[in-house]
């Protein structure tokens, strides 16, 4: 009877340290801060880059790379 219930323990602790190790996994691999980088910035190997190409700028509600809008037009100018 001793047997049987050695085989189940062994079992469940199987299960359990089968089912804990990727948890540990993650938790080592996962950086401590996870929006290291500003908005419009993806990480990359050795810090952070522009998400978009130059010109474009990324668009959060979208998502998407929109043109960057040209400057506004100068207003008029007063005389004295």
């Amino acid at each position: 009877m001793t047997h049987p219930m050695r085989r189940l323990l062994v079992a469940a602790l199987s299960v359990a340290a089968f089912t804990a190790a990727p948890v540990a996994v993650t938790t080592i691999v996962t950086p401590a801060v996870g929006s290291a980088c500003l908005p419009g910035e993806t990480g990359v190997t050795n810090g952070c880059a522009p998400f978009c190409l130059p010109g474009r700028y990324l668009d959060t509600t979208t998502g998407l790379c929109l043109p960057v809008p040209p400057p506004p037009p100068p207003g008029p100018m007063s005389h004295p």
